[in-house]
């Protein structure tokens, strides 16, 4: 009988939507952003890692092929329905040779270069640079061993982005403050440990990949080929914040790398004089700025929070802070415990913090919730404690320098009679805050002392969230700023109305919902 095509509506209403589901997925297949391949390599031993992997990717497939090519010939072409008949042997001497021949080649050729490339990610010996790496709960800390600092690397992801509240990021949780930083060419070892539980080391596109043990030393090496920001992750399951502590590796020029060493080695005071003057913020807070400045740092990112919860109510193995016997007890003992940490214990040290970031937390969680302790730190009270409980030899008083706190939300930065001074606004706010005073006093002295004086006002936002509407409340920022200067009698013209610049960081950097008043010309 011959076979006739069904013109029937049904069948070519059928029809009709084949066709659209294929080419509805035809579109999408072009449309896709396809990524199914590892990083692009930017070392050796990442390159031979590439390598490798589409070595065997390749052989894998080929055998594929082969066993179901000819497993499938040989149920189409020896089925009953076409007369054969199941064949009855046993044992074939040459089949056994071959089936076990030919295996064992494809290892072996699929060994000598894994074995290559593992010798080779091993040979740690003549390092250019060594560096410490220290995984904690939830951090990264790199010590620059033979240059003599150190710092710690936490995630720099806004808060409102991981809350949903902002769109996320081009490196949503792929972003740090601090990131660890090498020159292009060199042999970087790393050494690598845990202070708490097991984590791991991973940058793909450098090849390194290490896991951290408590207790334990482990290394590895790199060496970047280009310059450029490499990222990873910690690859060991840490605990509930193991997706926020991820790793970006800065890649520099040799000339660049050295002015970053350079003012790193000036910033953390490397070969200056033992007998130098030791900058203590010795000011006497009142309560209230400390809880104000505490709370941003609670709520920030990589701040007390993550463990404790919002709530201070905690959570599995973190403890309360809300009705806790140390928190509501003495204030020595919460002194010791955010300095040291606890051994045994997720809580780690916090000594990379502030004095004033550490009093702010301290009376933050002093005065929250059901806590109502009468007793609060300073910062003098921290820098006492770090030096054995007396003041470090040449120290002298500084109110509260800003390289050793970032101000709460709304406090001016001293201006000791001077320009620059600095406005920082509260998050989303335009409105001048109320203890604005000493930082427009000071523009003002500075317009009165000298006849011909200008000043400039510039607003500063960060590079998260809206870009126009971030500028758009900067320029307010600082309109709002002018009218102060007006009202106090200071004629417009000599007022500079600067464009608005755009720093790093997030939403949470203080530093970002700025005005500062400047000498102009």
């Amino acid at each position: 009988m011959q076979h006739t095509q069904s013109n029937t509506p049904q069948s070519a209403t059928l029809r009709r939507r084949i066709v659209g589901a294929a080419a509805a997925l035809a579109s999408v297949a072009a449309s896709a952003d396809w990524k199914m391949n590892l990083q692009t390599p930017n070392s050796a031993v990442a390159e031979q890692m590439f390598h490798l992997h589409t070595l065997i990717t390749v052989i894998c497939a080929v055998i594929f092929v082969a066993v179901f090519g000819v497993m499938f010939y040989s149920l189409y072409k020896h089925r009953k329905s076409v007369g054969h008949k199941a064949a009855n042997f046993h044992e074939n001497a040459t089949v056994e040779v071959i089936w076990t021949v030919i295996p064992f080649l494809i290892l072996l050729v699929m060994a000598w270069p894994a074995t290559k490339a593992v010798l080779d990610m091993r040979d740690s010996s003549a390092p250019e640079m060594t560096i410490k790496v220290t995984g904690y709960q939830w951090k990264w800390g790199y010590d620059y061993i033979h240059d003599g600092f150190g710092y710690v690397s936490t995630l720099a992801t806004p808060l409102a982005q991981i809350k949903g509240q902002e769109t996320k990021g081009e490196n949503y949780l792929l972003e740090v403050d601090n990131p660890l930083v090498v020159p292009v060419g060199k042999k970087v070892r790393v050494l690598i440990t845990a202070n708490d539980v097991l984590h791991a080391w991973w940058v793909p596109a450098l090849g390194v990949k290490q896991d951290a043990i408590p207790g334990f030393i482990r290394d590895a090496w790199f060496r970047a080929d280009r310059p450029g920001i490499y990222r990873g992750n910690c690859a060991e399951l840490c605990g509930k914040e193991h997706g926020y502590m991820p790793i970006v590796v800065e890649v520099k020029t040799q000339a660049d790398y050295d002015k970053w060493l350079a003012a790193q080695k000036d910033k953390y005071g490397v070969g200056k004089v033992a007998a130098a003057v030791v900058e203590v913020d010795t000011k006497v807070y009142t309560r209230e700025e400390l809880v104000a400045h505490g709370k941003t740092v609670y709520e920030g990112v990589g701040g007390c929070q993550g463990c404790h919860q919002p709530n201070g109510k905690g959570a599995g193995a973190f403890p309360a802070l809300d009705g806790s016997k140390l928190v509501n007890g003495g204030k020595a003992e919460q002194i010791a415990l955010l300095l040291n940490g606890k051994a045994g214990t997720a809580m780690a040290a916090f000594k990379h913090l502030s004095d004033k970031d550490l009093a702010g937390v301290m009376a933050y969680t002093r005065s929250s919730w059901s806590n109502k302790a009468a007793e609060f730190a300073q910062p003098l009270d921290f820098a006492k404690a770090r030096n054995g409980g007396v003041l470090p030899a040449g120290t002298t008083t500084a109110a509260a320098p800003e390289a050793a706190a970032t101000p709460a939300a709304g406090a001016a930065a001293p201006a000791a009679g001077g320009l620059p001074a600095k406005i920082f606004f509260a998050t989303g706010k335009k409105e001048l805050p109320a203890d604005a005073k000493e930082s427009i006093a000071a523009a003002i002295a500075f317009l009165k002392g000298k006849a011909d004086a200008k000043v400039n006002v510039t607003g500063y936002t960060d590079q998260t969230g809206n870009r126009e509407a971030n500028l758009e409340l900067a320029k307010e920022r600082a309109k709002a700023v002018r009218a102060a200067l007006e009202a106090a009698g200071i004629d417009t013209a000599r007022i500079n109305m600067k464009k608005p610049e755009e720093i790093t960081g997030g939403a949470d950097n203080k530093s970002a919902r700025r005005v500062e008043i400047s000498a102009g010309a």
